[in-house]
């Protein structure tokens, strides 16, 4: 295309020498894309840079620009490398909506030849076709990156659908939006009690100045609640100028964070289908919010559901009430010090809170009798563990783990306990913790048959019982803990 278009410059004016230059954002330079005439494949290729060459008058300016001996100005850029007598005219490329793209050039170097009105018309006409004709070419290839770039997206969606963390979704969001639409750096801000807070970095937020929220734009995207742009705006620590966009993150329609994105430098103008795709990537970090804010409540009500229900045989007997939260709380501190993992954690904390609900099925006559236990009645007792086991092993939302908690705390590391005479490791490792933790409780708590135990005496007890009710090592980590 440009090659057409030198060719025909140079055979419809009196120039000697034509060159097509187009800029080149991201290095700031004009590149000669095609030329034709004197020294043409010595120039083809050459790329120059702001105050080396007289196109950049032109680029900037918009305008046409006649110089009527190039000898005498310095910023004209020769390609022999010598100061040669002539005409310089160069006129802007712009597309369809004004925006300059390159410069179409001629000269009369090396000639006698002069560049007159009838030049510049027709070199007026030939940049103006080439200018749209290339807008046209850079809007096709535009919409075919963004046609793959919108794919990417949702490709990428479907793959988030499956993560429940926000922060980790909104990262690989803003990662991919970097690597698709040539941001330079990018980052999400939300709003708390304590101001503006930076949730989300990517890209080097530090040279665009984006470590810290911008308050001024920030807070514009809150107050309009939609996207704004600033195509020329001053930021960085170096004061350099950039293109920077801003769209508001959504939870139930009301904006809850502001994701920023900054180009290298100022555009001219941003492509509507970058737009489109912050807003898009916002959007999908809007509902990967409300789903885990959706999911948290949905944790909080299990929980509470599953404390209550825990509580539901605490409220038959006045006398061990407060023992479920006691035993929940510190079987997890067990646990941590142990080293377990959130999920482990989890399961031995909805253990803890079931772990006799089997006794909902124990008559008030032994569950409440103040005294001791007799042999027949004490079997009743015991049969609360299996009991427990049957009631959650069938849940759909309670793992296996803390049915093993529920029907396992009764067993002794000897292999004496119940219901199935575990013995040692073969005591699963949450029920091992758990029932150094239960029995602790049930010794330094009152009850109408015994006074409560000192914590030292009740310690004292769990070690003598080491190795044969208790796993030892679970022991030594308790003492440790209390």
């Amino acid at each position: 295309m440009f090659r057409r278009c030198v060719e025909m410059a140079l055979s419809a004016t009196r120039a000697t020498s034509v060159m097509a230059l187009l800029h080149r954002p991201a290095v700031e330079l004009l590149e000669v894309v095609a030329a034709a005439g004197h020294l043409a494949e010595e120039a083809l290729g050459r790329q120059v840079g702001e105050g080396e060459a007289l196109a950049w008058r032109v680029y900037r300016s918009g305008r046409p620009y006649l110089l009527a001996d190039v000898r005498r100005d310095p910023e004209a850029h020769f390609v022999s490398g010598r100061a040669r007598a002539g005409m310089y005219l160069g006129v802007p490329m712009l597309d369809p909506d004004g925006h300059v793209l390159g410069v179409l050039s001629v000269d009369t170097t090396d000639s006698d030849e002069t560049l007159d009105e009838e030049d510049g018309r027709v070199l007026s006409l030939l940049a103006q076709a080439a200018g749209v004709a290339y807008a046209r070419l850079l809007a096709l290839e535009e919409a075919q990156q963004s046609a793959a770039a919108f794919e990417q997206l949702a490709r990428l969606s479907a793959t988030l659908d499956h993560l429940n963390d926000p922060q980790l979704i909104g990262q690989r969001l803003l990662d991919t939006l970097l690597e698709l639409g040539g941001f330079l750096c990018g980052a999400l801000y939300s709003m708390t009690s304590e101001g503006l807070k930076t949730r989300l970095r990517a890209g080097d937020t530090s040279a665009c100045g984006m470590d810290l929220p911008p308050a001024g734009m920030v807070s514009a995207v809150f107050q309009a609640n939609a996207t704004l742009l600033e195509l020329n705006s001053r930021c960085g620590p170096d004061g350099a100028r950039r293109t920077v966009l801003a769209t508001p993150v959504r939870t139930h329609g009301q904006p809850v964070s502001v994701m920023m994105l900054a180009y290298p430098r100022p555009l001219p103008r941003v492509p509507p289908e970058r737009v489109a795709m912050l807003e898009i990537v916002a959007a999908r970090t809007g509902q990967a919010q409300e789903r885990a804010s959706n999911l948290e409540q949905l944790r909080q009500t299990r929980e509470e559901a599953l404390r209550a229900l825990g509580r539901v045989v605490e409220r038959r007997d006045d006398e061990t009430f407060g023992h479920t939260d006691r035993v929940t709380t510190l079987a997890v501190r067990l646990g941590e010090v142990q080293g377990l993992h959130a999920a482990a954690l989890q399961h031995l904390r909805w253990g803890a809170y079931l772990h006799d609900i089997g006794k909902v099925a124990v008559p008030d006559s032994i569950l409440r009798k103040p005294g001791p236990l007799t042999p027949s009645e004490r079997e009743v007792m015991q049969t609360h563990a299996a009991i427990g086991h049957h009631m959650v092993q069938d849940s759909e939302f309670l793992p296996p783990q803390v049915g093993e908690v529920v029907r396992h705390h009764h067993e002794r590391w000897d292999g004496t306990g119940y219901p199935d005479q575990l013995a040692g490791e073969a005591i699963p490792l949450l029920a091992r913790l758990f029932s150094v933790v239960d029995v602790y409780d049930a010794l330094i708590t009152a009850r109408p048959y015994k006074a409560a135990w000192t914590r030292e005496a009740a310690l004292a007890e769990l070690g003598r019982c080491a190795g044969t009710q208790f796993d030892p090592e679970v022991v030594r980590a308790f003492m440790q803990l209390v």
